[in-house]
Formats: structure tokens, C-alpha cells, sequence
């Protein structure tokens, strides 16, 4: 495997969540580092954006995409900007050959691990979660919320949930060798956010259920696949084989990987440590984020 994907939908992080980060300079190093890092593990890079996000990290970083797709422009005139994730989804359904997809918070020091790359479809590592209110996963919420407003689920989704299931797949990475399999997971998870039953729906819910709508429904959907055809189930791969090892340290360093995760982003710490590699390693890109970072 030797295509690496991102992508970058612009309006959500303007809007929403550049508050999750301790500075855009930050975010924009780790940019820096995401992409320069993995490019050369994986020649073949390739970046899905809107215009606004192209114009930033290829104009104005430069940084090294081989190819960049402003397909994300498509998401501007109707889509609903809490709905970050249908920048992702809609990346993952234009694929049409094996790739891995990176979040612009994910570093690769070292390429993936074969047996992870060999599989149909493979990602950071599965997580179990706990049903209720404090869950990163709203899973009762959201059923309820569409059971009373007659919303529309997939069969994978309402069966998944049905069996009152608690696993969910982390993303930061997220790719394999059956494109087609994924751009089908991937164009149901958009119907779920796009369904006209649905879309009067989310408003009551509060908060758009972007994890649940990405890393809930993947879980499911690769479980009926397993399902209903136990002899054809593709391979899923993880890099880990679930969250604590993730967020182990060691584990982390003895595969090469960094993810910006959660409040990681905001620690200031960690974005002096970012900081200081970048700007070690390349003078001019950390000064290109430095002058990014200000005029953006």
C-alpha cells in the first residue's frame, strides 16, 4: 500500500472546531508533521479539500500532496457545518483503490505494520463504551431521538443497536484494500445525516453525533457483514487492539504512531513540544505555519 489520504473541510474547523486546539498555529504543525511524516512511508499522497482549505496547507504550507482533490467543495452550499464528518465520509467514498486515511492529528514515524495494511479494512484499534449519558457514544439518545421524530436508520445501524452492541471502531486512521467496501460503509453513513426523516431530527438532539454516525456505524456495518456471510467476511485490521493500548505510551512509540487526541490538542506543552520538532526539522515550514497561522 502506497497511497495516503487526507482531507480537510475548512468551514467546520472555522466555525467549530478550532476551539479544540491550543492555537491555529498548532493545528497547523501538526498538519506539518501528519503529512511530511507519512509521505515518506507513502509516496503517493493525496488531499481532499474545499478551495479555503487547498488555498492553506498546499498554497500557502506547501506541503508535499502529489495529488489534491477539491471535492469538499460539494459540502458548502447545503450541508450543516456540525456535521464535520461528512468531510471525511465523502473522502472515504471517492476511494477506488487501497489507501489509508489520516487525520490531520495522526503522525505515522514509521510505516503501518503489514498484517495491519493487508487487510481488507483496517483502523486505529476498536473501543468499548459504556451506554448513559456520560459516553462519548449517545447511543441511547440518538435511537431514541429517531424512534420518536420516525427517522430512518440502515438495517446494519438498527440491528447493531438493537442488540444493545458497545463497540465502535477510532478512526485517526482508517483505510484497507476493499475501497469498494468502504465507500459503501461510507455513502450509508452519509444517507444517515442527509435522510430527509432525519434531518429535522438532529436540532433536538443537541450536539451533531459525529462519532456515532463515523466510528458506531462502522462497527455495525462490518458486523452484518460478518453476519450475514461468516464465510466471505472481510479481515478488519486495528493497529491496536483496543483503546488502553492506544493510549499507552509505550505501545504507541513501539508502533511509531501519534495521535493528537482529545485535550492532547490544547495542551500547551504538547504544542511547544510540536513546535520545537517542527521547526527543528524544517526551518521553513515551521515559518509558513508561524505566517499561515496569523493571516488565516
Amino acid at each position: 500500500m502506497r497511497r495516503a489520504v487526507w482531507s480537510f473541510w475548512s468551514r467546520p474547523y472555522r466555525a467549530y472546531y478550532h476551539r479544540a486546539w491550543h492555537s491555529d498555529a498548532t493545528h497547523l504543525l501538526s498538519w506539518a508533521l501528519s503529512v511530511t511524516e507519512a509521505s515518506r512511508r507513502y509516496p503517493l499522497t493525496c488531499l481532499h479539500a474545499d478551495s479555503a482549505g487547498a488555498e492553506l496547507l498546499v498554497d500557502r504550507l506547501g506541503l508535499p500532496f502529489r495529488q489534491v482533490e477539491l471535492t469538499l467543495d460539494a459540502l458548502d452550499a447545503e450541508e450543516d457545518v456540525g456535521w464535520w464528518v461528512l468531510g471525511k465520509l465523502s473522502t472515504y467514498a471517492a476511494q477506488t483503490e487501497p489507501f489509508i486515511h489520516l487525520d490531520g492529528d495522526v503522525i505515522l514515524w514509521r510505516p503501518l505494520p503489514p498484517h495491519v495494511t493487508a487487510a481488507a479494512v483496517f483502523a486505529q484499534n476498536p473501543e468499548r463504551f459504556s451506554f448513559g449519558d456520560q459516553s462519548l457514544y449517545r447511543i441511547d439518545a440518538f435511537m431514541q431521538g429517531i424512534a420518536k421524530g420516525g427517522g430512518w436508520l440502515p438495517p446494519q445501524w438498527a440491528e447493531y443497536a438493537g442488540r444493545q452492541a458497545n463497540r465502535a471502531i477510532c478512526c485517526g486512521i482508517l483505510g484497507g484494500n476493499d475501497a469498494a467496501l468502504v465507500a459503501r460503509y461510507a455513502e450509508l453513513a452519509m444517507e444517515v445525516i442527509r435522510h430527509p426523516c432525519n434531518r429535522p431530527i438532529f436540532p433536538s438532539l443537541g450536539v451533531r453525533d459525529n462519532i456515532l454516525v463515523e466510528q458506531y456505524f462502522l462497527a455495525a456495518f462490518l458486523d452484518w457483514q460478518n453476519r450475514q456471510a461468516p464465510e466471505a467476511a472481510p479481515r478488519v485490521g486495528f493497529l491496536f487492539p483496543s483503546s488502553n493500548d492506544a493510549f499507552d505510551p509505550r505501545e504507541a512509540q513501539s508502533v511509531g504512531y501519534t495521535h493528537l487526541i482529545g485535550d492532547t490538542k490544547a495542551n500547551p506543552d504538547v504544542a511547544a513540544r510540536l513546535a520545537a520538532r517542527v521547526r527543528r526539522q524544517n526551518p521553513r515550514l515551521y515559518e509558513a505555519c508561524m505566517i499561515a497561522a496569523e493571516r488565516w
